[in-house]
């Protein structure tokens, strides 16, 4: 069970580190685009899209392995009493 700690402490960080990426290149991207710089502002953008997808799928594999713990917990406490 603390295995199961371990990774959803991984992936609230990881999460973390998505969003500040995501964020980050969605600034630059829009500074360039202002500047005038047509193909680099689409160059970071595309790092925001990818960064944004990492986000969602790390969101999905957070919630799934909190549902699991709940879950795993839930029957341990059941079968005991």
């Amino acid at each position: 069970m603390q295995q199961t700690r371990t990774w959803i402490g991984r992936l609230f960080w990881t999460g973390a580190v998505l969003t500040l990426v995501s964020l980050l290149a969605c600034v630059i991207s829009l500074i360039l685009l202002a500047v005038g710089d047509q193909n680099g502002s689409s160059g970071v953008w595309g790092v925001f899209l990818v960064a944004a997808s990492a986000w969602v799928i790390n969101f999905v594999s957070l919630v799934a392995l909190l549902a699991w713990r709940v879950v795993h917990d839930t029957n341990s406490d059941n079968t005991s009493r």
